[in-house]
């Protein structure tokens, strides 16, 4: 059987990689735009400031495709499908290519607001980041134009990420945000503060609340800056766009796959067309974009039995999982992290919660029936390993609370109870002088989950 994968991002590549150990005489074809074998997406700002060259970004090098005897056509633009007779017509090949089953891993493009000049300096000082080929034509931009100061429309993981990066470069470096926080889709309002004066203590200006509205140019047609719609305007030589994703589905709709914002599938990732399916960043899934690494691995699982015709296996949809890796900042949120903001918040939901400003430490546990539903952990890794082992789990409370390390403390008097989950000062940081509501004194509480 011949399988035909288009795209070699996570999703198509482990696709290819779930296939083989799956079946050792499946031939295995994967058809690429860009010009490089499966690379690390996440570590693309990092060649921009020359920390790393674009062979450092290489996970599968060429032994790998051979050893699982993988063939990869790298620079290759699939124009369109013949679902009809399962061929491929290769833009500038004459020469159709067949196929028994046919994987779209097309991916997403960086998405473009309404911004006025926004499309039309693409690439003559505004730049968005999603490829290595972007990564060099922006540093060299850098290089040629003497840049001094950079504007990264976007707060998000990958903006923030950006944003470090090009400080690094010692540019003068701001980020404006749409939303009234830092990486709105992953933080609560308490910890998005936080890490905003962390960032700005990386020495990265921070603008919130800000609709960037129009694209300032010099008399020359060089950027000026940035017009914010409620009229702040923000100097820049070059402006960087991270502001989310649009799935790639133009070969989908005019192949005649049922399309929205992203390529429709069902359960086990197919799409409308016998023998064709979708993975990754470009489908769409129960109404949702999932646009996420751990759905893209989650999802090249459930394909490659799919296609084996295992239907024993459903995709139900990805936890939502993200992690900030800037130097000095350990941060990851899991699942559900702001109930209130989805109006959760009622019968059967408990919040355990610590914020320590002096450690920049904050934990945000939620629970629903004692189902671990999500997390916030910021300045905290000793946690990470027990959340994602139990998450959409029950939990026993005494093991949950000496993972995030916040207890109870029981007075010996009169039965008082402090929580750390719900306090905002840790009990062994309490004043020695501290009393209960009784009188007793410090000495006389003990740590109710350990004994």
């Amino acid at each position: 059987m011949r399988i035909v994968i288009i795209g070699n991002g996570i999703a198509g590549t482990f696709t290819a990689k779930n296939l083989r150990a799956l079946d050792k005489d499946l031939e295995i074809i994967i058809y690429a735009q860009e010009n490089y074998p499966y690379y690390s997406r996440i570590k693309l700002p990092e060649l921009i400031n020359e920390k790393l060259n674009f062979n450092d970004l290489i996970i599968f090098k060429d032994d790998w495709y051979k050893s699982n005897n993988i063939k990869s056509f790298l620079n290759k633009k699939v124009e369109k499908i013949d679902h009809i007779n399962k061929k491929l017509i290769i833009k500038g090949e004459t020469e159709k290519v067949p196929y028994d089953k046919l994987v779209l891993a097309t991916g997403s493009m960086p998405s473009i607001p309404s911004i006025k000049n926004a499309n039309q300096m693409l690439g003559n000082g505004v730049f968005t980041l999603r490829n290595i080929d972007n990564a060099i034509e922006i540093q060299e931009f850098i290089k040629n134009n003497s840049i001094k100061k950079v504007v990264i429309i976007g707060g998000g993981l990958l903006g923030l990420e950006l944003a470090k990066q090009i400080k690094d470069y010692n540019l003068n470096t701001t980020v404006v945000e749409f939303f009234p926080r830092l990486l709105p889709r992953q933080l609560d309002i308490d910890c998005g503060g936080m890490l905003r004066e962390i960032i700005e203590n990386l020495g990265i200006k921070v603008e919130l609340n800000a609709t960037t509205e129009e694209i300032l140019l010099n008399d020359n047609n060089s950027i000026k800056g940035i017009k914010i719609k409620d009229g702040r305007q923000i100097e820049a030589d070059m402006i960087l766009i991270q502001a989310g994703i649009t799935p790639t589905i133009d070969l989908a709709k005019s192949a005649e796959l049922n399309t929205n914002r992203g390529i429709i599938v069902n359960e086990y990732l197919e799409t409308n067309q016998k023998d064709i399916y979708a993975v990754g960043d470009c489908i769409e899934y129960n109404n949702q974009i999932w646009g996420i690494i751990p759905a893209c691995i989650d999802q090249a699982n459930i394909v490659a039995s799919s296609i084996l015709g295992n239907k024993n296996v459903k995709y139900k949809g990805t936890i939502p999982k993200n992690t900030l890796k800037i130097i000095g900042i350990d941060l990851t949120s899991i699942g559900i992290f702001d109930p209130e903001d989805k109006d959760l918040i009622g019968a059967g939901w408990q919040i355990l919660k610590n914020i320590d400003e002096k450690s920049n430490c904050y934990k945000k546990i939620i629970l629903k029936d004692n189902k671990l539903k999500g997390a916030i952990l910021f300045g905290e890794k000793n946690a990470i390993p027990y959340i994602n082992k139990n998450i959409e789990k029950e939990v026993e409370d005494k093991e949950l609370r000496k993972a995030i390390n916040l207890y109870e403390w029981i007075c010996q008097i009169c039965g008082n109870i402090y929580d750390e989950a719900k306090e905002e000062i840790l009990f062994k940081d309490l004043p020695k002088d501290w009393k209960c509501v009784c009188g007793a004194s410090k000495s006389e509480y003990k740590n109710k989950n350990l004994n």
